[in-house]
């Protein structure tokens, strides 16, 4: 009826009670996403608040951001969205991790790659693992394969205590939060 219905997150659901992706996510010539604007515009808002080679006015690159993002899905109502208390820079909950994190997180909806390293980069959303999952934590990383397990057996095993066990739950080197 017009209204987007998401499911909750880690549920098995009907998929007919939910809301479907747009016709774009559907077309074989959409374009793969290597690096948007949306993306180069929440980089420079963090830029300002890490001050980073005289980047300025986060909030005007936050905003910036997300209409770009709006723009690319094209959804109307950027500037209304942006007006929410709750999507608004300057009264947004949270520091700008949090703020950048979880509006850059939605602008990523259709590079999941990227979306997992942003979330372990800045740590936000918060997100938990659904329940029943392998792991009761969103996993970090991911394990070395069966087959460098096998087939590599002396080096997997140094590299795997090199960086502090070859689990889901390893911090990557980079991931310092």
């Amino acid at each position: 009826n017009g209204m987007y219905v998401g499911s909750p997150p880690g549920e098995v659901v009907s998929y007919d009670s939910y809301s479907r992706f747009g016709l774009l996510f559907y077309e074989p010539t959409t374009s793969v996403i290597f690096l948007d604007y949306a993306t180069v515009e929440f980089l420079l808002a963090e830029a300002a608040e890490r001050n980073i080679a005289s980047v300025t006015d986060a909030e005007a690159h936050y905003n910036t951001a997300i209409k770009a993002s709006f723009e690319y899905y094209g959804v109307t109502g950027a500037e209304t969205y942006l007006q929410q208390p709750e999507v608004a820079y300057s009264t947004a909950t949270g520091d700008w991790k949090q703020k950048i994190g979880e509006q850059k997180w939605i602008a990523l909806f259709n590079q999941g790659l990227e979306a997992w390293t942003e979330y372990r980069r800045i740590d936000y959303p918060e997100l938990m693992a659904p329940p029943g999952a392998y792991v009761d934590i969103v996993p970090v990383r991911l394990i070395y394969p069966i087959s460098e397990q096998n087939l590599n057996r002396s080096n997997y095993e140094s590299a795997a205590a090199a960086i502090g066990g070859d689990l889901l739950t390893t911090k990557l080197f980079w991931d310092i939060n």
